[in-house]
């Protein structure tokens, strides 16, 4: 009788034991269904933010070499408006030139028509002095003008030839001068800003 009773009892414990291992396993089976979806969302999640940061340091990097690109850009414009206003009155700095070359020729035979009255011994001719005077009162007042606007002559005598600045016309036999020293100057060369050749210099040098 009572090994009956135990077999039951220990039938029932193991059904319960059953049951409860049973609902332990599908309790477990839920918290795992329910787990997954969350993590597939976490994983779109992240690689969402991943391209979204991709795209924003692609796009910065635009910027930042538009930046660039247009602050050099304003810089070539100033360098190229400085150039066309330093450069504006190129022509017309060209086309003063041979005044200035006129004014010399006159100052200079003026001058020597003087030195050979002084020479003779014969009184000067007032009107001679007097036109000497006013082309040399034009000519400073022309060497003002171009001096305003960075116009220079070029020192030539006693300088070695430099194709870029002189143009030679004709060379001279010099023992003593180095070759291509420039003994004589035929025409006066001029400079614009210090650094661009208005006109060649015609000289003529050693050899």
């Amino acid at each position: 009788m009572n090994s009956k009773r135990n077999k039951k009892e220990t039938e029932h414990q193991s059904a319960e034991l059953k049951d409860k291992l049973q609902q332990a396993t599908e309790t477990e089976a839920e918290d795992l269904t329910e787990d997954a979806p969350s993590t597939a969302e976490d994983a779109v999640l992240d690689e969402t933010n991943s391209e979204l940061i991709q795209e924003a340091e692609k796009w910065k990097d635009i910027a930042l070499r538009s930046q660039a690109e247009m602050e050099n850009l304003r810089k070539r414009t100033q360098i190229d408006i400085e150039k066309a206003n330093r450069y504006a009155n190129i022509s017309f700095a060209k086309d003063l030139l041979p005044v200035a070359d006129y004014l010399a020729g006159a100052i200079d035979c003026a001058q020597k028509e003087i030195e050979k009255s002084k020479e003779a011994g014969t009184e000067c001719d007032v009107f001679l002095i007097n036109l000497l005077k006013g082309v040399e009162m034009t000519q400073k007042q022309l060497h003002t003008v171009f001096a305003k606007h960075q116009i220079q002559k070029m020192e030539t005598i006693g300088l070695v030839f430099d194709p870029n600045l002189h143009k030679v016309i004709q060379e001279i036999e010099d023992d003593i001068k180095e070759t291509g020293t420039i003994v004589q100057e035929l025409q006066s060369g001029y400079t614009i800003s210090g650094d661009r050749v208005l006109r060649e210099a015609m000289v003529i040098v050693s050899k």
